[in-house]
């Protein structure tokens, strides 16, 4: 299951903070795609995500803004 988060025009901490909202709310397994045209968010989202063990690519698009890719896998407790 695909999911699209547009978060243009916002800054911070907007994009982050509803990237993690909006994955919360998701089943494991699921992909969210999120859009932006915040250059810092190119950042600490997939910092974030990284930190969430979440695979994640970065993808710049031909109007200044970027898509997110993030896959939720499902974390294991340790």
């Amino acid at each position: 299951m695909t999911n699209h988060l547009d978060v243009r025009g916002q800054t911070c901490p907007g994009p982050t903070t509803e990237t993690l909202n909006t994955l919360k709310l998701l089943p494991d397994g699921a992909t969210l795609n999120v859009v932006s045209d915040y250059l810092p968010a190119r950042y600490t989202i997939p910092s974030l995500m990284n930190d969430l063990r979440y695979p994640t690519i970065v993808h710049d698009n031909d109007d200044g803004t970027f898509t997110v890719i993030i896959q939720k896998v499902a974390r294991v407790a340790s």
